[in-house]
């Protein structure tokens, strides 16, 4: 079992679970969730699976859409003794675990492959960010990326750090720990500081009419 592997299982069962606990206000059934939670789990990997043309994951290797049924499971049957504020907490924590790990494991997939390390960056942001897109655009829900808040920045930013690392050191398990861990840690700071992006790098809204 390689630390990819690991990596990758780790991360979907944090985005699974991440993504039950996005959409459980939604009034869904246990199928429904569950379903949310896969899709979460694997839909970021998906696209960037094929956007390398290379054999889906997790139809490769099917414990991943276990993993992500399992995790869910478990988010589904624990999320209703968490009060409201914890649930929310508990997404955005388990949500910057999730983009953490699949960062870092787009890239060494990408790197594996022989593309280049910008092209890696965006395989991570992509894998990063997918299945959460697909989960909000069906739960009609708001995305993080569509907000000012600290989010891509952090995986774009952990994404450079970890390819420091691998051009330094070469994958071990202490560079893939430094990329995860670098990731987390700043995501998990502009959640609790409520970072956001400031006024002279966004644009203002307008009202029509």
């Amino acid at each position: 079992m390689t630390i990819n592997y690991v990596i990758g299982m780790a991360a979907t069962a944090a985005f699974a679970m991440s993504g039950v606990l996005a959409v459980a206000r939604k009034d869904m059934d246990v199928i429904g969730l569950t379903f949310m939670g896969v899709v979460t789990a694997i839909g970021g990997g998906t696209l960037r699976d094929l956007l390398l043309d290379t054999p889906v994951f997790w139809v490769v290797d099917f414990n991943f859409v276990w993993i992500a049924i399992v995790a869910s499971l478990l988010a589904f049957s624990f999320e209703r003794y968490m009060r409201a504020e914890s649930v929310l907490l508990a997404i955005l924590y388990l949500d910057a675990f999730g983009i953490a790990l699949f960062g870092v494991q787009a890239i060494d997939k990408a790197l594996l492959m022989e593309f280049s390390a910008p092209v890696a960056v965006v395989m991570a942001t992509l894998t990063a960010i997918g299945g959460g897109l697909i989960r909000d655009v069906l739960a009609q829900r708001q995305n993080l990326l569509l907000s000012h808040e600290i989010y891509v920045s952090t995986i774009i930013a952990g994404s450079l750090l970890y390819l420091g690392l691998l051009g330094l050191f070469g994958k071990t398990l202490l560079t893939s720990i430094g990329g995860v861990g670098f990731t987390f840690a700043f995501r998990s700071l502009a959640i609790y500081r409520h970072w956001r992006m400031p006024k002279w790098l966004t644009l203002p809204s307008h009202l029509n009419g």
